[in-house]
């Protein structure tokens, strides 16, 4: 999500006209034999970098313990994996890979199309290349490459990330856009499928929970991939959250809802909850991943998946990241948004998650 994004939602009331109706949990009748094993409905993932998944470092363990998919970072956004137009750079895709391997679990490659042009978002080769028929020969090729590299052993790619406006419905005029013309991500998805005939291919977008305008527009461009026959699977809601501009009640059961009815999978791609102000009563955090947890849940999502596995590691917390959000700026304490604390050890969060995901 783009700092601007962030900073614009914290300092504004934002209220939304959508309501929903959350189903109760499903009981099963008792019997005299022995209650299965709790089985999670929804996959629970974490967002990972390479370095803390080395094997002494403690995030390698608490995610093959606690997870069931890993989301890398930044190690295979083209900012890292491609340098250079002639120069590729896999290791640390490559490890996060492995580790998912090793420990049973998907991997949900991120990102192959984001039209962010700052920080780690396109590359500065890809920016300079101002010629359409390069730049879309460029593009195509980068899909088919990744995907290629990665065939049968990445599940889920997020093909197209935030390709709307920060704050409206309208597509981003971004240099995808401005190049490849506005059906750049049809000709994205169609790459994607046929570099990788079975991995899902997805779109990522953040802040529809918070701009119902946004969420119809989303719903509305799906309807139309879908309508034309483009290979789309799923939609992943990003979901950083804040408890400073409240959620409203039913905004993303609703929007699972009604992009489940055209026929995607959907998912929380990116879920964090910082603290609020310092001296904030912890309770209010614990409520509101609740509230995610239970709409994500009662609306039939297929995953949840936090942005960092530990409080230690959260982008909230870096310099750069608090410079340019102001609710930030006055912190003088960690934005602890995650659901495992600095040491590795479980928050009630974990718990509130944990009692969701496996509801039966």
């Amino acid at each position: 999500m783009s700092l601007h994004v962030i900073s614009v939602l914290v300092l504004s009331s934002c209220s939304s006209d959508r309501t929903t109706t959350i189903a109760p949990p499903i009981t099963t009748a008792t019997t005299t034999s022995a209650a299965p094993a709790p089985q999670r409905v929804a996959r629970l993932g974490a967002a990972v970098s390479a370095e803390r998944l080395a094997p002494a470092e403690p995030d390698a363990e608490l995610v093959a313990r606690h997870f069931d998919s890993v989301t890398p970072e930044n190690a295979m956004k083209w900012s890292t994996t491609r340098p250079s137009a002639t120069t590729w750079n896999w290791v640390g895709a490559d490890a996060i890979v492995e580790f998912a391997e090793r420990s049973g679990l998907d991997v949900r490659g991120h990102t192959l199309v984001w039209g962010q042009p700052s920080g780690n978002g396109m590359p500065a080769w890809l920016k300079e290349t101002l010629n359409p028929a390069d730049f879309t020969a460029a593009v195509l090729d980068g899909i088919d490459t990744q995907v290629t590299r990665y065939r049968g052993r990445v599940q889920r790619w997020d093909v197209v990330n935030e390709p709307f406006e920060a704050l409206s419905g309208e597509l981003q005029k971004n240099a995808f856009f401005e190049r490849m013309g506005p059906d750049y991500i049809e000709q994205a998805l169609r790459a994607a499928r046929a570099a990788d005939p079975d991995a899902e291919l997805w779109i990522n977008e953040n802040a529809t929970e918070y701009l119902p305008a946004k969420a119809d527009a989303l719903v509305e461009l799906v309807r139309g991939l879908k309508g034309r026959g483009v290979p789309l699977d799923g939609v992943g809601l990003q979901t950083h959250l804040f408890l400073d501009a409240p959620l409203p009640a039913g905004a993303i059961a609703d929007l699972i809802g009604g992009l489940r009815e055209l026929g995607v999978d959907v998912a929380l791609t990116e879920v964090d909850v910082p603290g609020g102000s310092a001296n904030r009563d912890p309770t209010a955090q614990q409520a509101l991943w609740k509230q995610v947890a239970d709409e994500c849940v009662a609306a039939g999502c297929v995953e949840l998946t936090t942005w960092g596995v530990t409080d230690a590691s959260t982008w909230l917390d870096s310099p750069t990241v608090r410079a340019g959000i102001p609710f930030l700026e006055s912190f003088t304490v960690p934005t602890r948004p995650l659901l495992f604390d600095e040491s590795g050890q479980a928050k009630p969060a974990f718990d509130i998650i944990e009692e969701a995901l496996t509801r039966r």
